[in-house]
């Protein structure tokens, strides 16, 4: 029940790439060639007072190669107009909406400002605490998709595509109109996330957070996201998803609620928003 290849590499070089990727979201082959070092069984010259150690090289280009395409083919890595991200087995969907198509996919480095962005618009009120919190947690972490020995955190974005020709169309009506087309060409329109500790007892269970940009909604774009995250669950292996909001999030409880999820209890004034103690909702569903 997580991405990362436990036990599954076959050597340190493969291990060594595997993890420079996951550590930073995404990185060129070329990036990995200057960064990649590997032991060459040679006592360093410059020993270190606590006793010897070897001496490190840059890894051999072909073993490099030969290495990602591995990666590759076993589904840990997937390279994408020359750069490897951590992998994640989901196929992207259209939905079709009053704004255009929106396309759900699993998000890249380049969503994160998007999803940040959108995170915020939603706690905006100070009723998704988690999220506001993931929020200012991707601002710290150097990579989007971690998939570890510690932990497993991805997420899925709906992005709405501008419509074959709009941008040729805008730029014809002016540039007021270019630069709004531009804008909303990939705008990341909601997100879905998913954390989950590598803890053996805890293992089976996954935190969810999911929203939608205050100007999307009502068009199915919520339902279809944790649909399609809750899919990519139970592929996996999570048995239980379950998401802690303040009472006062109505919105988000009604929204879970009308989605099958139930009610597991409550922390009694766990959250203090506006000086108001407010209790915790805890909700979850077993996909």
């Amino acid at each position: 029940m997580s991405v990362y290849p436990a036990e599954s590499f076959a050597d340190d070089v493969q291990r060594r790439v595997y993890e420079y990727v996951e550590q930073n979201g995404a990185v060129t082959p070329a990036e990995l060639e200057r960064s990649i070092r590997i032991e060459t069984g040679r006592p360093d010259s410059k020993p270190a007072r606590s006793g010897a150690y070897t001496e490190t090289a840059p890894a051999e280009s072909d073993d490099l190669r030969s290495c990602i395409e591995a990666l590759k083919t076993e589904g840990y890595l997937t390279e994408d107009d020359g750069t490897l991200r951590v992998a994640l087995s989901a196929t992207p969907t259209d939905l079709e909406c009053e704004d255009g198509t929106v396309t759900i996919r699993p998000a890249r480095e380049e969503d994160r400002d998007g999803i940040v962005e959108t995170m915020r618009a939603v706690a905006t009120d100070g009723t998704y605490v988690v999220a506001e919190n993931v929020a200012a947690e991707l601002e710290r972490d150097p990579a989007l998709v971690r998939a570890n020995e510690e932990r497993s955190r991805v997420f899925f974005v709906a992005v709405l595509e501008s419509e074959p020709g709009d941008d040729e169309a805008a730029e014809m009506e002016g540039d007021e109109s270019a630069d709004d087309a531009s804008v909303a060409s990939g705008e990341v329109a909601g997100w879905l996330h998913l954390d989950a500790p590598e803890l053996p007892a805890l293992r089976h269970t996954a935190e969810l957070t999911v929203g939608v940009d205050p100007d999307y909604r009502r068009q199915e774009i919520g339902s279809s996201l944790l649909e399609y995250g809750l899919e990519w669950a139970t592929d996996e292996g999570y048995r239980k998803i379950y998401q802690h909001v303040p009472a006062t999030n109505e919105t988000a409880i009604e929204f879970l609620e009308a989605n099958g999820w139930q009610r597991e209890g409550e922390h009694e004034g766990q959250y203090c928003i506006d000086d108001e103690f407010v209790d915790e909702i805890m909700l979850a569903t077993w996909p």
